[in-house]
């Protein structure tokens, strides 16, 4: 192997990786933007289907509800079975959707499909950042983090560009192929070597990563001290194993008490939950359900709303492109309150921002019961937010419904402003010692006296995508 390709393959492989995890989020996209393909293919003449307003609120929103299954589902596979195979169940569920859509001839029919793809969603959620934050180089992961909303807007962008020519069922079965595809991406990529290495499987778990990062000594110690980490908790586990059931559960339940009350914990879930917020309520998933009743009612009947679907899901393919290089040149709190403050005037949805900040608020100890339990406020807006958006305009109209969307968002953001502290540039380490509310002097005490700087790992701690 030359000099020039063993510079670039880890890059390349770690591509690989993010790919398989992409493509696969690009089928998810898809999923979210067929509801404005099928809903008013339902309502045509000729369909074979005829649905009322409330069953079609219940195929656009059921996805929201099947997500919270989706991550019960998967939290305890991801430890159990691994990254992997994991990310090959989600698969299952999402295919067999696709070809529920393509044979069922009712309404009920239409929803189980609609509800084993929400499943499919909310399994890969946690797993797909988890998945790139532990097999990417830090330096390069921000940028890979960046492509799960960006696969999120192509898959939506291509369900709905299908829509202007295909039928919903052939628009169902063109999709298929994707998830087919991320399946022969996910056989050949390779285990997440964090898993391995925590089920103490070193050496191939050590093998894997230097095939994913290189061998330089910055790899070397990064992989020394997630070995040295990882011994360390198996002895503390297996010392915990050995107790008897009830004496862990109190054990867990006196951890699940301390840990409640600290600032660390609950600050990072309180603006989670609120951001999540913020994000079902800016738009996005409504807009991409609803868009052509939304075109209609603002422009005419008349209007070529089929277009117009497009040209919004291009713009935002744009505006997610232009996320990568604002996240890189930024602050966090500066893009999130511009881009917020536009959104509560514009009505254009907010995607990578919450992603990217959930990738960094959540200390590493925490990283698997904070991103589950703020989770819950992601899932449960999209099913409030879509089920209630028909609803809603039927009874007090659009005009205000979008004053009440708007109201949403600016109380999120007051208390947020509050709350979250600047992460851009940061340590994981530094983030959470801000929530302790550590002073400058506590840093001086908590320096080493040798005068030695531990390199940090930076661990990625987002868990959702949707």
């Amino acid at each position: 192997m030359s000099k020039n390709e063993s510079k670039y393959m880890p890059f390349l492989r770690q591509c690989f990786v993010t790919a398989s995890v992409a493509l696969n989020i690009v089928g998810h996209g898809a999923v979210i933007g067929y509801a404005a393909v099928l809903i008013p293919a339902l309502r045509s003449p000729d369909s074979p289907i005829v649905a009322t307003p409330s069953q079609e609120s219940w195929i656009a929103s059921i996805i929201g509800f099947a997500l919270i299954v989706g991550n019960f589902i998967v939290t305890p596979l991801m430890d159990t079975l691994g990254r992997k195979k994991s990310h090959l169940l989600t698969i299952l569920p999402n295919m067999t959707g696709w070809f529920m859509l393509l044979m069922v001839n009712n309404v009920a029919g239409l929803i189980i499909a609609r509800f084993l793809q929400g499943i499919a969603m909310g399994m890969l959620g946690p797993l797909g950042s988890i998945i790139i934050g532990e097999m990417t180089d830090p330096k390069n992961r921000g940028a890979f983090l960046t492509s799960v909303s960006l696969s999120l807007t192509i898959g939506v962008l291509f369900s709905h560009a299908l829509g202007t020519y295909f039928s919903w069922q052939q628009n169902a079965l063109i999709c298929s192929f994707i998830t087919f595809i991320s399946l022969i991406l996910i056989i050949y990529a390779p285990e997440s070597p964090s898993w391995l290495i925590s089920k103490g499987r070193y050496e191939k778990g050590s093998e894997i990563f230097f095939w994913l990062r290189g061998k330089d000594d910055r790899q070397r110690m990064e992989l020394e001290d997630l070995i040295a980490a990882q011994k360390t908790a198996r002895k503390s586990s297996i010392g915990e194993e050995k107790q008897a059931i009830g004496e862990r559960v109190k054990r867990l339940f006196n951890y699940l008490c301390k840990t409640s009350k600290k600032p660390e914990f609950y600050k990072p879930i309180l603006i989670m939950f609120l951001l999540y917020t913020m994000f079902q309520f800016a738009g996005i998933n409504v807009l991409s359900s609803y868009v052509m009743d939304i075109v209609h009612q603002l422009i005419g009947p008349d209007a070529n709303a089929k277009v117009i679907m497009v040209a919004l899901d291009v713009e935002r393919l744009v505006c997610n492109l232009l996320a990568v290089f604002l996240m890189k040149t930024m602050k966090r709190r500066t893009l999130l309150f511009s881009t917020a403050g536009i959104c509560v005037l514009s009505y254009l949805g907010i995607s990578s921002i919450p992603f990217a900040i959930s990738g960094e608020i959540f200390p590493l100890e925490y990283r698997g019961l904070g991103g589950g339990i703020s989770v819950w406020a992601l899932s449960l807006n999209f099913f409030v937010a879509v089920k209630s958006f028909p609803v809603l305009i039927g009874t007090v109209g659009l005009p205000v419904t979008y004053c009440l969307y708007a109201g949403i968002l600016v109380i999120c953001l007051v208390v947020i402003y509050f709350l979250m502290p600047e992460t851009k540039d940061r340590t994981l380490q530094d983030i959470e010692n801000s929530f302790r509310g550590w002073t400058a002097e506590d840093y001086r005490n908590a320096e080493p006296l040798n005068g030695k700087v531990i390199t940090e790992m930076r661990r990625c701690s987002s868990h959702i995508l949707y």
